[in-house]
């Protein structure tokens, strides 16, 4: 299996780079894994100019030419996800966010359902649970699993043995949660997974959202036109009943943000 390693550290090979080599080492004690790896310092990835195209218009509009869409291919070729960033004062680095930023449109129309994921992070003393959460949070509405999150300390200065010997410890048990994650997502590729509120819910609340904004968000509009989810999968009706309700809830309190109708211009 193929895993994707995104490096978000303007440093070659810094922490961030020797903890997922050591990751690597984990994973591959465990199954035949393939890993590649992609330094976004080293990537022509522009800064995003919010200009909205993507999201709103489709990805192709935008008008930065570089490698974006080379990034979003190996994501999509690569059966896993390791997505690293040391903390940068209490969050990701800045590489990491621009990646982030022009990806934005995958936070409305995401496409790595079914695909595993991890997140990792090193900090020389704070800022981890934001970072992982920050990073986590993304992934999943990427359409990822998440099968763990690993913040290792690593000071600018010799570690102890007892320091060493935690985050070896932290990266052991995400190497065999995520090889679980994999081997279990390959093991049942052909069943139909059960989908949880939370997912539902959102798919359900961007699809109404995309009906209310089609004349102004027509790529929004076009993914969930005829989608039922986003992938095969099995919705009970608990959770049918329970969207159904938080959808009218959602509705009334989002009433202000209608947008007004386009009007026609008539020949």
């Amino acid at each position: 299996m193929k895993i994707l390693t995104i490096i978000g550290s303007p440093r070659k090979k810094g922490n961030s780079y020797k903890a997922a080599k050591k990751l690597e080492q984990e994973m591959k004690n465990r199954g035949n894994y393939e890993f590649e790896y992609l330094f976004l310092k080293d990537a022509h990835l522009e800064i995003c100019r919010g200009c909205f195209n993507c999201i709103s218009q489709g990805s192709e509009l935008c008008p930065l030419n570089d490698d974006r869409n080379m990034i979003e291919d190996k994501m999509k070729e690569a059966d896993g996800l390791v997505m690293v960033s040391p903390v940068y004062v209490m969050n990701v680095s800045a590489l990491m966010k621009n990646l982030i930023d022009r990806l934005a449109y995958r936070c409305h129309r995401p496409v790595y359902h079914g695909k595993k994921a991890i997140v990792l992070s090193t900090t020389g003393g704070m800022g981890l649970d934001k970072t992982l959460k920050y990073m986590k949070d993304i992934a999943e509405v990427w359409g990822y699993d998440v099968a763990d999150e690993c913040g290792l300390i690593t000071p600018p200065f010799p570690s102890s043995k007892k320091l060493k010997k935690k985050n070896k410890d932290k990266l052991f048990k995400t190497a065999a949660k995520f090889d679980k994650s994999l081997k279990s997502a390959t093991t049942n590729k052909m069943e139909k997974k059960s989908v949880g509120f939370n997912r539902y819910l959102t798919f359900r609340i961007f699809k109404t959202i995309s009906e209310d904004v089609k004349d102004y968000m027509p790529a929004d509009y076009q993914f969930y036109e005829n989608k039922k989810y986003y992938h095969p999968g099995k919705i009970g009706t608990l959770t049918k009943i329970r969207t159904w309700i938080m959808l009218k809830i959602f509705s009334f309190m989002m009433r202000d943000m209608e947008p007004p109708k386009k009007e026609k211009i008539e020949s």
